[in-house]
């Protein structure tokens, strides 16, 4: 048997599907993977237990993205899903146009979700499109609870395979070149005998006002800095986080490393040997969460309860009066506001502190093809 995943969404998206392929390898299907950007097919490209990767981005060759859609369709996969949260109408599309025997995903309004999205206006949601349902999928499915994506997924695979949900855990592997570049990197920045936290001050900016400010990161990084010794700063710079770097610059800290211009692999292999990672709702807080590493995610405008972190070691901090208008598979439900606004450096770095002070001692497992232990002490300051 043959299934297609098809992920037209961001790097974390995509992190969550990682549960999926394990279950359909599991069940011994042959899985292909259809994604809309590079990042992801180089995320998942050389997991082994995908069989082929495929990039499809039609707005920038149609032609090419028709002839796609027919050498897919020659596959007859038995089985195709879409990941959450539904793209709307362009995934439904692509199920149909492949002829998969089996098409599943959720369902949405696609016409209020784009409302919603283009000109950022509340909706008022009721997903039942009766005429797409019955003309595009085979399985369509609503969403009725409040689930994270990863549990939402696995149900749209439960009717036709045979797993438990106690499965459902987050799989990925670094290659040995991957594993060799980051260790050099420690090596190369003396990082072995350091308290390393990763942090990620940008993200994706879909949707608007999920950005922390820089001035309330500026905050954070010194009142860290100032507090513990033994610390190194790991700031990760994306490509649209690029203004950031003068920012970090500016704060003339001989212990702060700014990172930039990497292959997504590769800023997951630095990030799996960080001690702590702290971001806002971004896809590099996904990529901590694949090596169980602890970490203080910040969420303001959208419900976290479907896409935080996938980690038992991610602590999600939110604004005071926390109100979130935006849900993934909705759109905007009330109008949007800068709720970022409302979460003071002050809350994470008590968070950050809460942390440390019930683990002073670092001590934990890092898997990849080979396990290592690495246990490392911070010290608070006395002021």
């Amino acid at each position: 048997m043959k299934a297609l995943i098809v992920i037209l969404s961001g790097i974390g998206n995509a992190i969550t599907t990682l549960p999926i392929i394990e279950i359909l390898n599991k069940n011994n299907i042959d899985v292909d993977i259809l994604v809309s950007s590079k990042a992801n097919a180089d995320l998942l490209s050389k997991d082994f237990r995908v069989r082929n990767t495929y990039l499809f981005n039609p707005k920038n060759n149609f032609i090419k993205g028709l002839k796609l859609i027919k050498q897919l369709r020659h596959e007859e996969y038995d089985f195709a899903i879409t990941i959450y949260p539904p793209q709307g109408i362009v995934s439904s599309a692509i199920l149909y146009l492949i002829n998969a025997k089996i098409r599943t995903q959720y369902i949405c309004n696609y016409l209020f979700k784009f409302v919603s999205m283009k000109f950022k206006i509340p909706v008022v949601y009721n997903p039942d499109l009766k005429l797409f349902e019955k003309l595009l999928l085979t399985h369509p499915k609503k969403i009725n609870e409040e689930k994270h994506a990863v549990y939402l997924m696995a149900d749209l695979l439960k009717p036709f395979f045979k797993f438990d949900y106690k499965e459902l855990n987050l799989k990925y592997y670094l290659e040995d070149n991957e594993i060799k570049f980051s260790e050099k990197f420690w090596h190369e920045n003396s990082l072995n005998d350091k308290f390393v936290i990763g942090i990620h001050t940008g993200t994706s900016g879909k949707p608007p006002f999920k950005m922390w400010d820089f001035e309330y990161w500026k905050s954070l990084i010194l009142k860290i800095n100032k507090r513990y010794s033994n610390i190194k700063f790991i700031t990760f710079i994306g490509p649209s986080d690029e203004k950031h770097e003068n920012y970090l610059k500016s704060l003339n800290l001989d212990n702060l490393i700014v990172v930039k211009e990497l292959s997504i692999r590769d800023t997951i292999a630095l990030i799996s040997k960080c001690n702590f990672f702290i971001s806002a709702d971004s896809g590099l807080a996904h990529c901590a969460s694949l090596f169980k590493i602890p970490q203080i995610t910040m969420f303001g405008p959208v419900d976290y309860k479907y896409i935080q972190p996938f980690s038992e070691n991610c602590k999600v901090v939110v604004p005071d009066n926390y109100k979130p208008f935006y849900i993934p598979h909705c759109g905007f439900i009330s109008k949007p506001y800068d709720c970022m606004e409302n979460l003071k450096p002050e809350k994470v770095f008590k968070e950050f502190e809460r942390y440390i002070s019930t683990h002073p001692e670092i001590d934990y497992n890092k898997k990849w093809n080979y396990e290592t232990t690495k246990s490392i002490q911070i010290t608070k300051l006395e002021i």
